[in-house]
């Protein structure tokens, strides 16, 4: 159920309404990847009245809150903090007869390295000893897949707790779920969250604005239907959800102006044209 009792960002549909800009789409085969099982319509309306897409309509990926975690907010969270563990480890390595150690470098010998071998080549006593492979389970940990927000958090967590001085366990799982939660309410340009895409889609979602798929509309059915098809769609975003999130894509592309050079350049390829037919 949505968190809002009765508040969804989408209407039903029904399957003699035309294919439209903010229509929902799910994709058939259940084992889609993220990015292509559910999808939102942001092809123009005159572009589809008049056929100017030339049968292809171009979408952006929907994801699960989760997933949208998972792939665009956790590594950014995870990526800081190694560099973190990685700098105190190679501070450690300073003081012994390694040679320099690129931030690439000690992270992969952290994490394919026995606990001992790194220990011995950094000639280290107690307790930087214990310190050391502290931080080296640290990296192990966020460098291991991870198949989930909590199993992500945990290892987040844990991360926080490998450092040199670490904070108490109850302040790394704030800090780390404060990043989290401000993903969600307040995301960055590029992506939109929408609680509810269609009838038992209500988990929460991200429209994700700079990964395009484009579907052939021959290939998306309207309602039910017998044929082979990729896609069915579930629903329509209501009007003032559907503009805001094709005005926030607008922006993500939004035009960049160039140079007179290029524009010469651009001309110079056109008249290339001419030469066709002489």
């Amino acid at each position: 159920m949505s968190a809002t009792t009765g508040f969804v960002e989408y209407r039903e549909v029904r399957s003699t309404e035309p294919l439209r800009q903010g229509d929902v789409l799910e994709a058939v085969n259940t084992d889609a990847s993220i990015w292509q099982r559910n999808l939102f319509v942001v092809t123009a309306d005159c572009d589809l009245a008049n056929e100017k897409h030339f049968g292809r309509i171009t979408c952006v990926p929907l994801l699960a809150t989760d997933d949208y975690l998972l792939e665009l907010r956790l590594p950014r969270l995870r990526g800081i903090l190694q560099r973190k563990l990685v700098g105190e480890l190679l501070e450690m390595a300073r003081s012994s007869d390694l040679p320099n150690l690129t931030e690439a470098r000690a992270l992969e010998w952290a994490v394919s390295s026995a606990d001992g071998e790194i220990v011995r080549a950094l000639g280290l006593d107690e307790p930087l000893v214990s310190a050391a492979e502290r931080l080296i389970e640290g990296l192990r940990g966020l460098s291991a897949d991870q198949r989930g927000v909590e199993e992500a958090v945990h290892a987040l967590v844990a991360g926080h707790l490998a450092c040199r001085k670490p904070p108490p366990r109850e302040d790394a799982r704030q800090r780390v779920l404060n990043s989290l939660s401000n993903s969600i309410s307040n995301p960055p340009g590029d992506a939109m969250f929408l609680g509810s895409i269609a009838p038992s889609h209500e988990e929460g979602y991200f429209a994700y604005l700079r990964h395009l798929e484009q579907v052939w509309e021959h290939q998306i059915a309207l309602g039910p239907s017998h044929r082979s098809v990729e896609y069915r769609r579930i629903s329509r975003l209501q009007d003032r959800y559907a503009h805001a999130l094709v005005q926030n894509f607008a922006l993500v592309f939004m035009p960049i102006g160039m140079p007179p050079e290029y524009e010469q350049m651009r001309a110079f390829h056109s008249s290339l044209l001419g030469d066709i037919a002489s």
